[in-house]
């Protein structure tokens, strides 16, 4: 009996251990699920700066985009204007040649 009561007491010893290691475990667990949950929340503020940053960047390009492209429109526009006024003045010229070699009688000499 003496060997029964031996085992049963060193299973009895075992036994708060085993709860010792179980709730050490289990206060692990928890320190690192606090530990998780502040990486996760840093994660999130940094992902909020990171996606701020970003919009603020998408912004400025978006802008310095617009800028350029109102820039080559008004360029364009210029051009455009430019161009139009040269053919005029180049239908004037052609017209005004015209009228003298009619005129004069150049091509009849």
């Amino acid at each position: 009996m003496e060997a029964e009561n031996v085992s049963e007491n060193t299973d009895t010893q075992l036994v708060p251990e085993a709860n010792l290691e179980s709730s050490g475990d289990a206060n692990h667990s928890t320190s690192a699920e606090l530990d998780t949950a502040e990486k996760n929340a840093n994660h999130s503020a940094s992902a909020e700066l990171d996606t701020e940053e970003d919009s603020a960047t998408l912004f400025k390009e978006t802008k310095l985009l617009r800028d350029t492209l109102e820039l080559l429109l008004s360029k364009s526009s210029e051009q455009k204007k430019v161009c139009e006024q040269l053919s005029q003045e180049n239908r004037y010229l052609q017209d005004y040649v015209e009228n003298l070699m009619s005129s004069g009688g150049v091509l009849e000499k």
